[in-house]
């Protein structure tokens, strides 16, 4: 790139504008939304009846009730 390339860059760079980057900015609302969710969750929660399930009988039960079958 010559001096004159340069230049003629400079100049035709000069009158573009750009903004600044706020990422900052963008990480805080983006937290603060989730900890939004996160509060407004568990008064949700408090505010409802706790559902209990065995973890064992959820995973081995089928659609309808019937038995499984097990593949080996």
């Amino acid at each position: 790139m010559t001096r004159r390339d340069q230049e003629l860059l400079d100049r035709q760079l000069r009158g573009l504008c750009i903004p600044q980057r706020r990422d900052g900015t963008m990480i805080l609302a983006i937290v603060a939304i989730f900890l939004a969710g996160i509060f407004l969750g568990n008064l949700r929660s408090e505010a409802g009846e706790t559902v209990h399930f065995n973890a064992t009988e959820t995973a081995l039960s089928a659609p309808g009730g019937s038995n499984p079958t097990v593949l080996r």
